[in-house]
């Protein structure tokens, strides 16, 4: 028998159900940033995107809002669309029924809902397994084990990014499992419910994330094949039911973008605005994807070099980027880890698990395995690099994980340390690298950092450069201070992004009641000012220099009340932050590229009452300058 016995069973069932908890509670913790009334708080650019494609499909339309989707969006025959599947869409159909209060409020609250699901799938495709292959789980701890292995795997970085992207890779992994946990109740017992259940999984599967999706499918009609002699009315159920989810994805993506699997990457808006990127994708014919860069992919992912440790809290960030093989170059080389260094326990069983589903020839496994093959392969040949496409390797590490544990006894003293060991490490991991994607490009957490490393450490503040505009980006981490602390700036993903910038130089902050046309600021050849419309119900921000170039922002709504302005001119962060923006009541309402005035230059107006900023607008800069750089 492959059961042990209740009591022990149950216990089993409490030591994963409290790996659960604990896990949560941690990715929760990071999801919010400590902060747990975030978790309905409006979220920042892409969080909107699956609330507002659920009111289109209410409406029965297929595209959304260009101001929406923004550089994410398709523009296809004068409409924009967004690629991704309906099912995390049609599951806010009942927030979407009363409108958009909801919009951007509820992707923190769906990526805890599905790593919950996550560990609780685990748990029970680690018991269907064992009892498929028709091993014994002869500890209680067996099953705690793999949901650890899986809640402290890269799945527990997609905590460190509320967004479209992160919570579609964690619902896309959840689908799948659910797929395999199904599948081998088919296997074992093949009966109307399960084959449903399993279908329906694969079909949410692939209306989730196609790429792991079409590896869910697979599965489902290999197991469909397996039973056809036997059940053939089930099998027939399966294979048309998977080949249906298929159908309604080429369905949709047709309609939407012309085509039945590929996206046109040349009519994405990003591609529209970015010449570069225009042209990689003219070379790689408008397409994501390309078998050239699956050697790229799969060496870096599989790499162990691809984290670094600092003095800095969290201690551990990204390392080296991937070092491109293929004669095209990736479109997009981000920071990413590796299996090998965050997905370390998982990796190390299920090398033992490949030997031992070798041995013992556990044919049965296959459906499960070549699904997971199938939904790594795009992923693998995607010109594109990202840690969190890591989370599309998970499924078969996670099926070949579980084959070990149950063959291995973990009551060993050895293994049941290394085990512990290794969870440790993989929660240190995938932990700090989250902390460092949320808090990287926030001066708070830059503060934090270094007024930490100053009380335990002293002496010199570490990875401060002063910046000079011959040298080339150093590594990620990087702080660069601008002259004699007129900004600090810090090197995020080969791109400097500010942190502060002196005030009444770089930036002037302050209040203004407009009348007719206000001045807030001007020298001989250049001037900012707002002009109030007639009725005082709307303001316009203008810049002008002699030059003859005028830049106006659109009407913003005033009705005659104190309007709070800040002005910002940036000489260095990376190209979408720098030059001249001009902010109204927190929002930037004006931005300019290629206009950076000198601040300092402009008198500005009587009218515009400044509000000073504490230690001129750098504290962080200037407490490095105390302390001095190394």
């Amino acid at each position: 028998m492959w059961r042990i016995s209740d009591n022990v069973a149950r216990v089993e069932q409490r030591l994963a159900l409290a790996v659960t908890a604990f896990s949560t509670a941690i990715f929760t913790f990071l999801l919010c940033e400590g902060k747990p009334w975030l978790l309905f708080s409006k979220g920042g650019f892409t969080t909107d995107f699956y609330d507002v494609q659920a009111r289109s499909f209410l409406k029965g339309k297929l595209d959304v809002p260009p101001e929406i989707a923004e550089i994410e969006g398709f523009v296809v025959d004068g409409a924009t669309y967004l690629y991704y599947g309906p099912t995390l869409a049609i599951l806010r159909f009942p927030s979407a029924l009363f409108g958009s209060w909801a919009d951007g409020r509820l992707t923190r609250f769906s990526m805890v809902i599905g790593f919950v699901l996550l560990c609780t799938i685990t748990f029970h495709l680690t018991q269907r397994i064992t009892r498929l292959i028709g091993m014994t789980l002869d500890s209680r701890w067996k099953s705690a084990v793999i949901v650890a292995a899986v809640a402290i795997s890269p799945a527990l970085y997609l905590a460190g990014w509320p967004s479209v992207y992160h919570e579609t890779e964690l619902w896309s992994l959840v689908f799948i499992l659910a797929t395999f946990t199904f599948l081998c109740d088919v296997l074992d017992d093949p009966n109307k419910k399960v084959v449903f259940l399993a279908t329906g999984a694969a079909v949410a599967s692939i209306l989730t994330r196609v790429s792991v999706g079409l590896g869910a499918v697979s599965a489902v009609i290999i197991v469909g094949l397996f039973i056809w002699k036997k059940k053939r009315p089930l099998s027939l159920v399966m294979i048309g039911g998977a080949l249906s989810g298929v159908a309604i994805h080429c369905a949709l993506n047709f309609a939407k973008m012309g085509s039945l699997f590929d996206l046109p990457g040349d009519r994405q808006v990003l591609t529209l605005t970015n010449p570069e990127r225009a042209i990689w994708f003219a070379g790689n014919n408008n397409s994501f994807f390309g078998f050239p860069f699956i050697p790229t992919t799969s060496f870096h992912y599989l790499r162990p070099d691809t984290i670094e440790f600092e003095r800095l809290f969290p201690f551990i960030k990204f390392g080296p980027r991937a070092d491109v093989f293929s004669s095209y170059p990736l479109e997009s080389n981000t920071p990413s880890s590796s299996l090998t260094a965050s997905a370390t326990l998982l990796i190390v069983l299920a090398v033992m698990g490949l030997v031992v589903a070798f041995r013992k020839k556990l044919f049965v496994l296959l459906p499960l395995l070549i699904g997971s093959v199938v939904a790594a392969g795009p992923t693998l040949a995607i010109g594109f690099i990202a840690n969190r496409y890591l989370i599309d390797l998970l499924p078969g590490l996670i099926v070949l994980a579980i084959v070990a544990v149950a063959s291995v006894s973990i009551r060993k003293p050895l293994i049941f340390s290394g085990a512990v060991l290794l969870i440790g490490w993989g929660l240190w991991v995938n932990s700090s690298l989250a902390i460092w994607t949320i808090g990287v490009e926030k001066p708070g957490f830059t503060d934090f950092r270094y007024t930490l490393d100053e009380k335990v450490f002293g002496g010199a503040a570490p990875n401060v450069i002063s910046i000079k505009e011959a040298e080339l980006t150093p590594d990620d981490g990087v702080l660069g201070v601008l002259g004699d602390c007129d900004g600090l700036y810090i090197v995020s993903s080969d791109l400097w992004v500010r942190l502060e910038l002196k005030d009444q130089k770089h930036f002037i902050e302050g209040t203004v009641i407009p009348s007719g046309e206000t001045l807030l600021m001007s020298n001989d050849s250049e001037k900012i000012s707002l002009i109030s419309s007639r009725d005082e119900s709307t303001v316009t921000a203008v810049y002008q220099n002699n030059d003859g170039f005028e830049l106006a922002s659109g009407p913003i709504d005033w009705h005659g009340k104190e309007l709070e302005v800040k002005v910002i001119s940036d000489p260095w962060s990376e190209e979408l932050l720098r030059g001249l923006s001009v902010s109204i009541n927190g929002e930037q309402v004006l931005h300019d590229l290629f206009n950076t005035p000198s601040l300092d230059s402009m008198t500005v107006n009587d009218a515009f009452s400044l509000i000073p900023a504490q230690d001129q607008g750098v504290p962080i800069c200037t407490s490095l300058s105390k302390r001095g750089f190394s």
